[in-house]
């Protein structure tokens, strides 16, 4: 019984700290992509770009919106390896975004 509340206090440890990973990096990725197209450069993604061509400086939010509520997602259901496996590949997949826009913007 006790390892049993022990294992539920850490996966809704970890669920938090994907949760708020997930919402950083969200953050840094409108950043660097701001950065990289005041640099001259596009965006590649055609639903954001779609997203940037209609709602211009409002671009943001609907963007940050998908983080803050994949971010919360993450926090309530993550309960079980899979759940915390499909986070973790979700962490990855923003982290390498944001990487990409980082190393483009080393390269100008």
């Amino acid at each position: 019984m006790v390892t049993a509340v022990i294992d539920a206090i850490s996966i809704r440890h970890l669920g938090a700290a994907l949760g708020i990973l997930i919402v950083l990096l969200g953050i840094l990725d409108v950043i660097s992509t701001n950065m990289v197209i005041a640099a001259g450069g596009t965006e590649m993604n055609p639903i954001v770009a779609w997203t940037m061509e209609h709602l211009e400086h409002w671009w943001q939010m609907p963007k940050l919106a998908i983080h803050i509520v994949a971010g919360l997602l993450v926090f309530h259901w993550l309960n079980s390896r899979f759940t915390a496996t499909l986070a973790f590949l979700l962490v990855f997949m923003y982290g390498v975004v944001v990487h990409h826009n980082f190393s483009l913007l080393m390269s100008v």
